[in-house]
């Protein structure tokens, strides 16, 4: 038995946020009746969204995928806008359920970004309370200097009252550093170096935890091995 913005969280349909707005929505049925926010799923009921009946049993049982891709230029974590055509979406494998991008780069950011087609999964990655550190190249448009530095170890606002706080960072050359987050909040390199008058003139990420981009081409993906994905499992 799940509650149903768990249910379609867990087998890909939707975020949990959205299922609340879905069944808010009356777009939610069990058994014919329109559901209500607390509504359990049990197993031999009839799940329909927006009239169409959703074989939620066999989504259920389907075994768990994860995959990296190097994200291009260009390119928008996103399945559908009407001002870019060009999203990662079209160039991944076919999978049992949905893919599920495990938070997002923007289309000006490079580099890695992990898919999986099981919604706990993506939820526990993504949560902020497991800490889980992101590597980024960060070339900037002058040199960062040692005030900055602390100023950006110490934590920086951005996003209207939110903090913008970087775990390390490691000067490499030519005004480029490799820079470590432990949170993945929205823009948070960009407006960081914002809040203090520099410029991101190019940002890639290169490690999500444990997994490395490595050697891979943009556009290129690569399932996770079974191991991998268990050393997800805290």
């Amino acid at each position: 038995m799940y509650r149903l913005q768990k249910l379609l969280s867990k087998v890909g349909i939707c975020s949990r946020r959205s299922a609340e707005k879905l069944i808010e929505s009356g777009f939610i049925k069990i058994n014919g009746s329109i559901a209500k926010i607390g509504d359990k799923w049990k197993n031999g009921d009839v799940l329909s969204i927006k009239g169409k009946d959703i074989d939620v049993e066999d989504l259920l049982h389907q075994s768990i995928e994860v995959i990296k891709y190097h994200k291009p230029l260009g390119e928008i974590v996103s399945r559908a806008d009407p001002h870019n055509s060009r999203t990662v979406f079209n160039n991944l494998p076919d999978v049992d359920g949905k893919w599920i991008n495990i938070g997002r780069l923007d289309v000006q950011t490079t580099g890695l970004i992990l898919f999986t087609n099981d919604g706990d999964l993506a939820n526990k990655l993504m949560h902020p309370s497991y800490l889980f550190k992101r590597e980024y190249i960060v070339k900037t448009d002058k040199a960062l200097t040692k005030k900055d530095m602390n100023h950006l170890l110490g934590g920086v606002p951005i996003n209207n009252g939110d903090i913008g706080k970087f775990e390390s960072i490691d000067e490499l050359e030519n005004n480029s550093y490799s820079i470590v987050l432990a949170s993945g909040k929205n823009r948070e390199i960009r407006n960081s170096l914002s809040f203090l008058k520099i410029k991101t003139l190019k940002l890639h990420r290169t490690r999500y935890s444990f997994i490395e981009l490595e050697d891979m081409k943009e556009g290129e993906y690569r399932y996770l091995t079974n191991e991998d994905i268990s050393n997800f499992s805290i």
